[in-house]
């Protein structure tokens, strides 16, 4: 639970309030406003968003991201409009030099090599950092089931614990995108790490509502995913400049490449494979299952003769779905 503590700390409770009488859940945009307060709280903590606030805090904020998204000035914009239409119209909304900026990200194909550097650096790494306790057993936990499982962040990031059934060995991720519900059946291997870590975080967050925890056992938050994977990605010593930028995301290209490459070493129909990936993955359709093959002619053998035999009933994609 969030608590906000500079003079802004009521008009932000009452606009978050609206929200969820409105059904809307708000839950990324909360540590946006957590930090507009804080900056508030160190410099003039001001009663309204004044421009001098809203745009220094923009501008640090913005110093401090690792990638040029700005989906977190949306909410910040919105807070200003909303205290407006309540009757204070000396509040700042934030101008369109800081408006989101949406770009595709380049995808970056891990190898196996670089995998395996990755995870003994990051079960060294988080006990080294002097971060949250939990993270030295959510962060290894948390990458492990991206690399296994493909899911996107946000899907690992809003999973409950009602939704994992080890037991059962399987993990229900509902409401992901477009609303796909879909059922992910897990590795005995897996399993027994994941009933490992429930152990260890559930003493540190008993009574936890998400399955990885943040540091103050609500939800993980974007930003620290995307900034530990960077962390860890250097302090193991792989590569990473103006070219190659590896994010957590590209678990999930990983783990669709490599199911594919598997398949085709075991002389089955990729084609036939391809919709049970689809419907692991949650893609809406297979045009974006099969912006894979496009994705990886230097690793795959047979990209010839496969992508050959679909130019003509799939389409080249474009953009993969997030």
């Amino acid at each position: 639970m969030i608590t906000y503590i500079s003079n802004l700390s009521r008009k932000i409770n009452d606009f978050l309030n609206l929200k969820n009488s409105l059904g809307i859940k708000y839950s990324a945009p909360r540590s946006h406003l957590k930090s507009l307060d804080r900056y508030n709280l160190s410099h003039d903590n001001e009663t309204t968003l004044t421009k001098s606030l809203v745009e220094g805090w923009a501008e640090y904020y913005a110093g401090r991201s690792v990638t040029r998204d700005r989906s977190w000035a949306s909410p910040i914009r919105e807070f200003g409009r909303y205290l407006n239409i309540i009757g204070d119209h000396e509040a700042y909304i934030l101008d369109e030099r800081f408006r989101t900026q949406w770009y595709r990200a380049e995808v970056y194909l891990l190898t196996e090599e670089e995998i395996q550097l990755f995870f003994k650096e990051c079960d060294c790494f988080v006990l080294r950092c002097n971060g949250w306790p939990s993270h030295r057993y959510v962060l290894p936990a948390l990458y492990r089931f991206l690399y296994c499982c493909g899911a996107r962040c946000i899907e690992a990031r809003g999973l409950k614990c009602t939704q994992v059934h080890l037991d059962q060995g399987y993990i229900d991720i509902l409401g992901g995108k477009a609303l796909r519900d879909r059922r992910l059946y897990l590795s005995d291997e897996l399993i027994k790490y994941l009933k490992e870590y429930d152990a260890k975080i559930n003493k540190v967050f008993p009574d936890r509502e998400h399955f990885f925890p943040g540091g103050y056992g609500g939800m993980y938050s974007s930003s620290a995913i995307s900034s530990n994977f960077r962390n860890i990605w250097l302090s193991a010593g792989l590569k990473r400049d103006g070219k190659v930028k590896p994010r957590a995301y590209d678990f999930r290209h990983h783990f669709a490449c490599a199911n594919i490459m598997r398949w085709s070493e075991e002389g089955k129909d990729i084609h036939a494979m391809l919709p049970y990936l689809m419907r692991y993955m949650g893609h809406s359709s297979l045009e974006s299952t099969y912006y894979y093959i496009h994705l990886i002619p230097d690793y795959f053998s047979q990209y010839r003769t496969l992508t050959a035999s679909s130019a003509d009933v799939i389409p080249e994609v474009d953009a993969y779905e997030v």
